[in-house]
């Protein structure tokens, strides 16, 4: 069957299933450093460090490079790197 096509017309709103993932989920834990709209589903919220408060290494879609990162200063409170709550 051709995926590609359809009736030619494009939906205007999409279709919101609320109940979606009701029952299939018992726990959801969310690692961020800012409070998200995933943050607000979450079951539990663990804070991490911002990009300028951790030693870590980035990358980026845009070209080949690592990029070495340096804690400027010390994490905020109770935000731990993703590598100390990982382990």
């Amino acid at each position: 069957e051709d995926l590609g096509k359809g009736d030619g017309f494009k939906r205007l709103e999409a279709e919101w299933h609320d109940d979606g993932a009701l029952g299939k989920l018992d726990l959801v834990t969310t690692l961020d450093f800012r409070m998200s709209s995933t943050c607000l589903y979450s079951d539990i919220v663990l804070p991490t460090a911002c990009w300028y408060e951790k030693d870590d290494m980035n990358t980026s879609d845009m070209h080949p490079f690592i990029h070495p990162l340096s804690a400027a200063v010390d994490p905020w409170w109770e935000a731990r790197s993703d590598w100390e709550i990982y382990k």
